[in-house]
């Protein structure tokens, strides 16, 4: 029931995020972050929240998220103070001048980077090496990523561009998000590992729907970056997300069979 529930409400995010796509084309809505779409990207974290308590439970699945959030919304907040950076009031309720926002859309980023990352390193038998390539494949999505929304979170500060959406902090902050998605992820590796809940999940058919969130997210920030006309990026990042995917599904077809033990005659 649980399972059937979640992927109903999964198909109307889908609907409300093609709504929208629609909605911006048609100019009826702006090709900018307005307050409405905040909203939609909130859910992008509520959905990851849901997932991440139903597979780890309350108690763990909570404490994760709680990381996520409010480690994130530190650093957001730490380099906003030393960018002396304003965001426009276009992203919703703020904390600190960083908006909510924001950490929901990490929650919903690192959900589908932790469920890709695991899945492709998930039959390497050695601790340490497989923590260290889930830790270095989901950090570098992170950065992927944030190299698509750089452009879009330039635009929500007003900042002039320097020439295909590249500007003089853009490196320097691609390096940051990766250094943040290396710790989160390595934190959550431990997390899980020393709970013993790294390699089984409670609903293992769900991981397949939080990439498929992590994608709409993706996707839709692919789609504002088109109104900025950053091709680069949206190919860099394209490219690699696909590519991560692909190695996702192969290592979901790739597992091996499980045989039953015969009995002694």
């Amino acid at each position: 029931m649980l399972e059937r529930n979640y992927k109903i409400l999964l198909w109307l995010y889908i609907f409300w995020f093609l709504g929208s796509i629609i909605l911006i084309s048609l100019g009826i809505l702006p090709s900018r972050i307005t307050g409405v779409h905040s909203v939609f990207l909130i859910f992008t974290g509520v959905f990851a929240t849901v997932f991440f308590i139903v597979q780890y439970g309350k108690g763990l699945g909570s404490a994760i998220t709680i990381l996520i959030f409010a480690v994130t919304t530190c650093i957001e907040w730490m380099q906003l103070s030393f960018a002396e950076d304003v965001y426009t009031a276009s992203y919703g309720f703020m904390i600190k001048g960083v908006p909510v926002t924001f950490g929901f859309i990490w929650i919903g980023l690192i959900a589908g980077t932790h469920v890709i990352a695991r899945e492709i390193t998930l039959k390497v038998n050695i601790d340490w090496l497989r923590g260290g390539m889930y830790a270095v494949i989901a950090a570098t999505m992170v950065m992927i990523f944030e190299i698509i929304v750089e452009p879009i979170s330039i635009q929500a500060k007003q900042l002039p561009f320097l020439g295909n959406g590249l500007t003089i902090l853009q490196f320097s902050d691609v390096a940051n998000w990766f250094l943040l998605g290396l710790i989160l992820h390595l934190m959550i590796y431990f997390i899980l590992s020393l709970t013993n809940r790294w390699e089984h999940l409670k609903y293992p058919d769900l991981k397949s729907e939080i990439v498929v969130v992590y994608w709409i997210i993706l996707a839709f920030f692919i789609f504002l970056s088109l109104y900025v006309d950053v091709w680069a990026t949206i190919t860099v990042g394209l490219t690699a997300n696909l590519i991560f995917t692909i190695c996702y599904y192969l290592s979901l077809d790739s597992k091996p069979r499980i045989r039953l033990k015969k009995p002694k005659t």
